[in-house]
């Protein structure tokens, strides 16, 4: 059976770290490394992991070692980004959350985990 893509983003990553949510992300992450589920991340993720805390940095690295499909940023996820903006989805200050739905919903992933 074919691994379900898993799109993930910053949040999932920091996660590991956090004791509210360190069981369910580090159980998400060793499906991946046991290759139950295919990791999707995007450029925005690694943009966002270059400000994060070092054990966070050191995740993500380790991710890409599994090399997950990794999404550009295009300008039809732009135009989904703006219109959910547009359409009051989501607030300003979470446009980069806007960026990554419509990032997974363009490749068509089987879940986003946020």
């Amino acid at each position: 059976m074919k691994a379900q893509r898993v799109y993930i983003d910053t949040s999932v990553l920091g996660g590991c770290f956090d004791p509210e949510f360190a069981r369910w992300s580090t159980a998400l992450i060793e499906d991946f490394r046991a290759g139950r589920l295919k990791p999707v991340t995007s450029e925005i993720t690694t943009a966002e992991v270059a400000d994060a805390p070092a054990e966070v940095r050191e995740l993500s690295a380790d991710l890409l070692a599994l090399q997950p499909e990794i999404i550009g940023i295009t300008p039809e996820a732009l135009a989904l980004a703006d219109a959910y903006q547009q359409h009051g989805i989501l607030a300003p200050k979470f446009y980069a959350d806007g960026l990554h739905i419509a990032l997974a919903t363009i490749a068509e992933v089987d879940l986003l985990v946020s």
